[in-house]
Order: structure tokens, then sequence, then C-alpha cells
């Protein structure tokens, strides 16, 4: 075997144990950009749907989560399934590293020592374990121009297509590849100038390159002239302090851009996330390289490499400088193959330029295992035993969520959230891939779920934080139930199991006992109202315990009236409270019959409202229509399928 095959392949074991020792457990915890990806992909692999473009999460491109959708087939839902693609793409783009510098720079080994740079460079690896779109580029763009380059030195065809495919991949997969094209448009460019001779040859591969990227592209094309608003969606988003700023934003710019150049080499990314906070991209080593790698361009006169490599640098960045929170390592991911080929071209031009110095050759390697060293100590040393991780990964939040599972398989499952504190996608993911039902899962900010078990047991998640009255109110509803704790979060109970006992119907006083029945669907039992004598700018609480009777086929909406004389505008509504139950998370179409439910609304009562007498009413409507659900079986006054509870007397 030759050297350089040999070396290649050992660069290629050290990237994937960079990217792929201790995958499932580090980083800790599930982003929601992770969650949300996967959410997707499930999707995908489950055959319910095949985006062309993901308009959730402020707009994706597609690539990633098909990816992810590949593994979800393969190994199940895992939390760990997008940080595996993400691993795999980058090991991939060392390799792709690797040929780009054997294209570059032929028969100089600069393209395994690229490669090693790559491999070990914090900023690859970081995003390289993070189950999201950034790493996906920096392989596409490694790609595209080490086909280009190949296409231009063997004349090959397919070298082209390839390219053009990768960059259309590229396009494919994250918003900040928008600006790669003008990195091969350059290229091209200057090779054209650079081989007179073979300008025909050479222009013929571009054109073939650019109908590869248009028909790899073309599905994701066709949504945004579909729907061009998304494709402007997320810069518009991102560009707002910058060139959306106005006679301020020549400014902003020269300000990002001073922090994303020293980002490089002062002071990088301080999101937890990225990167170790503050840690510049390029350590020492890294930084004296780099050095010697633009020299050794400039020396040798590689003009194409040079502008190839310049604009890349430059296009590279653009992102950061033009978006807030600068420096911004995720956004700028693909200039990371760039950065490697200066590096491994300085530490090839180190390796000449030492000639029979074995001492000056000696301490060569022994910068580049410091380097290598470095970047193994910051990611598994420094970053991972950092406490602002956990948080930057929401691995507290993860935990909770996965005490779901110390659930018992059979009885009827509720969950209840006070104020759910953890992300709804990453929430979601772990429940699914839990296989629990998310179904009766609500938030009990002002409601409450109350089962009524007949012949089987009931089990209730309880989420509620420190200081929180959940859990008080269910064991007071029932006291024979038996609680444990089944997880904490900082160091207090958290998250726990209420069993609630066969047979056990729920206790829940209500001051005034009505019996109203709407529709079939739903009926009062009674209703508590405090305080009993509110002033104006007061809030009054209407406290009420229903029974489900049976799901609806489209949502419903409570609503509370406080009725008086008419206003100047005609309305006799002075206050009111219109929702679905649980605060918008509880639908009355996954309603289980029997259960009661217990509502709280609160009204704002105005600080100019007169004083008199007003009626307080309350009832059901279809949101879809607006219709009323009819009042029926009502011993109280009632009017318009509402049933009017009491007189409210406002004294002055």
């Amino acid at each position: 075997m030759k050297p350089r095959f040999i070396l290649s392949v050992l660069v290629l074991l050290l990237a994937a144990g960079f990217r792929l020792w201790q995958i499932a457990e580090l980083p800790p915890g599930l982003h929601p950009d992770e969650a949300f990806h996967l959410l997707t992909a499930e999707q995908i692999a489950r055959g319910q749907n095949f985006p062309l473009y993901i308009t959730g999460n402020n707009g994706n491109e597609p690539l990633f989560a098909y990816s992810a959708a590949i593994v979800l087939l393969i190994l199940g839902p895992v939390t760990w399934a997008g940080r595996l693609v993400a691993a795999w793409y980058g090991v991939v783009g060392v390799a792709a590293t690797i040929r780009l510098g054997d294209e570059m720079f032929p028969r100089q080994g600069v393209g395994w020592l690229a490669g090693a740079a790559l491999a070990a460079l914090l900023w690859n690896v970081d995003f390289s374990r993070f189950g999201s779109q950034p790493i996906l580029v920096a392989t596409a763009a490694a790609a595209t121009m080490a086909a280009l380059w190949r296409g231009t030195r063997t004349g090959s065809p397919w070298a082209f297509a390839l390219a053009g495919a990768a960059l259309g991949l590229g396009l494919d997969a994250y918003v900040a590849f928008r600006l790669f094209p003008l990195v091969p448009l350059a290229t091209g460019l200057a090779l054209l100038l650079a081989n007179p001779g073979r300008r025909r040859a050479l222009a013929a591969g571009g054109a073939l390159a650019g109908a590869s990227t248009l028909l790899v592209y073309s599905p994701v094309a066709i949504f945004f002239i579909q729907h061009p608003e998304w494709f402007f969606n997320r810069y518009s988003q991102l560009t707002g302090s910058t060139l959306g700023a106005g006679s301020g934003g020549a400014s902003a710019l020269l300000a990002n851009g001073l922090k994303t150049l020293g980002g490089l080499v002062l002071s990088g990314d301080q999101n937890w996330r990225h990167n170790v906070a503050g840690r510049p991209a390029l350590d020492a080593a890294q930084d004296a390289f780099a050095v010697a790698g633009v020299a050794a361009v400039l020396w040798r006169r590689w003009w194409p490499q040079a502008l190839a490599l310049a604009v890349w640098l430059v296009v590279g960045l653009a992102p950061s400088v033009v978006t807030n929170e600068a420096p911004h390592f995720g956004r700028t991911t693909m200039t990371t193959p760039a950065i490697a080929i200066l590096l491994g071209l300085g530490a090839w031009a180190g390796w000449r330029w030492a000639g029979r110095w074995p001492l000056a050759r000696a301490a060569i390697v022994a910068a580049g295992l410091f380097s290598i060293g470095l970047t193994a100590y910051a990611y598994f040393g420094v970053w991972a035993h950092n406490g602002a991780l956990a948080g930057a990964f929401w691995a507290d939040q993860l935990d909770a969520i996965n005490a779901y599972a110390y659930a018992p398989a059979g009885p009827t499952h509720y969950t209840a959230q006070a104020h759910l504190p953890v992300d709804p996608w990453i929430l979601q993911y772990v429940l699914s891939e839990k296989a629990l039902d998310p179904r009766r899962s609500f938030s009990s900010g002002h409601c409450l779920l109350l089962p009524t078990p007949a012949e089987e047991p009931a089990v209730y998640t309880v989420v509620t934080p420190k200081g929180g009255t959940l859990l008080s109110e269910l064991r007071q509803a029932y006291p024979a139930a038996s609680w444990t704790v089944t997880g904490w979060l900082q160091g207090q109970p958290y998250i726990g199991l209420l069993a609630i006992p066969a047979g056990q119907a729920p206790v829940t006083p209500a001051a005034v006992s009505r019996g109203a029945d709407f529709g079939g669907v739903v009926r009062m039992l009674g209703y508590t109202l405090s305080p009993g004598a509110p002033g104006p700018g007061a809030v009054l609480n209407l406290h009420v315990v229903w029974q489900i009777e049976q799901t609806t086929a489209a949502p419903y909406k409570w609503f509370v009236h406080l009725l008086g004389k008419p206003q100047a505008d005609g309305s006799i509504v002075y206050a009111q409270h219109d929702g679905q139950p649980c605060d918008d998370s509880y639908a009355t179409t996954g309603w289980i019959a029997g259960d009661w439910l217990v509502t709280d609304a609160p009204l704002d009562l105005p600080a100019d409202l007169p004083a008199g007498s007003y009626t307080l009413q309350t009832g059901w409507y279809d949101s879809a229509s607006g219709a009323r659900v009819p009042l029926a079986a009502d011993a109280g006054p009632h009017r318009d399928d509402a049933a009017q509870l009491e007189q409210i007397v406002i004294q002055p």
C-alpha cells in the first residue's frame, strides 16, 4: 500500500474517533432544533410527509431530515439519531477534504494533512456531533470543490457532474449555503483565465456542473418559486440589525466583521452549544500553520488556488457578518474545509522549509500532535464537564421527560404539566420514542383533568416545579392515591407518578351545584365564584367542574361573559374569557368520556367598569362555525344556549 493511502485511512479513523466516541452521551440532552428535525424525519420514515421544504421552526432545507429518516428506519427513534447523521457527514467531509487537498495541490501530500487538520478542528468536531444542519454544508463545500478541481485536472465529465450534485445537495441542506455558489463560480473563472488552451472544455464542464446543480436543487427551487416568501424568511429574521438597519447598518456590519475575524484567533463564539464559550476557532499551533499556508500559496504563485481559497473564506464567513450574534460558528461551518486546506498546506510547507533540520521537523510534528491533543482536551475535558453545557442542550428537561418511561404499561395514562417548562418538540419526540400516547397531556395552568377509573386503575404523570400546587390539588381530589417521585430537576423532586386505584371517584367540591348539559358533549356539575363582591379592576375567577360526555369531531371552545347594559358601541359584553380548555392544550377532539374537567376562567374587570348589576354566563361553541353548543336539561336560568350563573353587583 502507498504511504499516503495509509495516512489517509489513519486520518479518517481519527475523524471517526472524534465524531463517534460517546456520541450517545455527549453532548447531553436534546436541543429543540434536534428534536424538530427528528420529528420531521419520523414523519418521512413513516411515509406521512415528504416535504420539498420544511416550513416549521422558521423554515429549514430538507436534506438533514431525509438523512435522519434513514437512521430512524434502521435504529428506531433514539434521541441521538440526528447526531449519528451529523457524525457520518462529518467523517465524509474529512474524506472529501483529503481529496480536495490532493486535487488542488497534486503530489504534495497536502490532502491527508488537510484532512487531519479538519478531523481535529474543534469547530468542525462540535457540529459533527450536533444533530442539526450546519455540518452538512461543510461536507457539501469540500465535495463540490474537490470534484470541481478534479474535473479541471482530468477533464472528467463525471467529476463536473458530481461537483454540481454536491453543490445542489448543499443548497438542499442549509440556508447559509446559498452564498457558496460564488466560490465555484470565482474558481471556475480563475481556472479559465489560467488555462487559455482548455477554455472550451472547462466551459463545457462548468455547464455540466450547473445543469447537475439545477437538477438536484429543482424540487426546493420549485417550492421557492411557488412560495417566494419562504426564500427570504430566515434571512429577514436574522439581518434586521445589519442589512435592514438603514444608516446604522454599515457600522453594524463593520463591528460584526471585526468580531467574526476576531473569532478565528482571539475570542470565538460565546454559545456553549457551538463552542467552548469564547475559545477562538484556531489554537496557537493552527494559527502558525495557517500563516505558513498563506505564505506557501503566495510564494509558489498558485494564484487560482489562492483566489479560490480567498473567495471561499470571505463567502464562508459572510453569514456571520451580515447576521446577529457574531461570531456565529454554526452559520460559517462551510469555511472549515478551506481553513483545513490552509493548515495542511502550512504543515506541508513547514516540513519542506525545515529541510534537513530534524529538530525543526520534530517541532512541526509536535505542534500538530499538540493541536490534536488540545482539541481532545477542550471537547472531552473542558466542554463536556462545564455546567453550562447541560443548559445549552436542555439536558434537565430531557431527564424530566424521560421519567415518563416509568409509567407502567396498561393503566390509562394522564400527564399534567404546571405551565409546561420543556420544549414541546422534545416532549413530543421523546413520548414517541417511549411509545406513549400524548393525547391526555395538558397544561394545568387553569384546569385539572380528573379521571374516574371504574374497573382499571389510572396513572398520572405529574410534572410540577418547586412551589407548584398541582400535586396538592390532585392529592386532595384522590385521597387514596399513592405518589412516587421518578425524576429530579436541579436537586428538587420534579416529576412523579400518582397511582389512582380503580373505582375511586374524584373529590371536587363546588360552592354551587348546577346541572347544565351542553349538547350531550359536556355537563356542568357545579361552580365556585370568587371574590364574592369584586370591584372595578379586580380579577373575577370562575371555577367550574365539568363531566365529559363524548369526544367532538371539531374543537370546541369555552366562553365566559360578563353582560351589562348596552355600551356606546352597542356591545353588552364587559369582560370575557374565550379559548379551548386548559390554555388551548386539551382539545375536545381528544376528550375521554367519563373524565371530569375542572376549569378556571380569570376575568379581568375593566378599571372603569361602571357600578351596577351584571350577569355572568358561560357556554361552549364550535370554533370552526362559531355556532353555540345547544343547552339542554338545565334547571337554572339560561339564554341563547348560555347558562346564566349569577348576578354580579359592582359597587361604586
